[in-house]
């Protein structure tokens, strides 16, 4: 195989690594999650009007950034009024709380 060739090849690997990075990643993974305050709000005002604290409680510590995301957006289809800025923050606050957290089990 010719240099060029291997260069070539080299380069596609390397856009094909970035193209699936981004695909996988998104900006809003390493954001730093908002503040207590915030999130405790957002339950309190969104999420208990379907669920007990308890229920949303036990999953705290069990489920990634990414089966958060999956979970509001099912409660999306289900009616959930959540804008796209509060659905960001409260994948953030409920992947980054630990299990037991007064944030949400108090």
């Amino acid at each position: 195989m010719g240099r060029t060739k291997k260069i070539i090849l080299y380069l596609f690997l390397v856009l094909i690594f970035f193209v699936f990075m981004s695909a996988c990643g998104g900006t809003d993974v390493t954001a730093e999650p908002p503040s207590n305050d915030v999130c405790a709000s957002i339950v309190d005002t969104k999420c208990v009007r379907c669920h007990y604290k308890t229920r949303i409680c036990d999953a705290l510590g069990t489920k990634s950034k990414r089966k958060w995301k999956k979970t509001i957006n099912f409660m999306m289809k289900q009616g959930a009024g959540l804008t796209e800025e509060e659905q960001k923050k409260v994948i953030a606050c409920l992947s980054s709380l630990p299990k037991g957290s007064e944030v949400v089990c108090k």
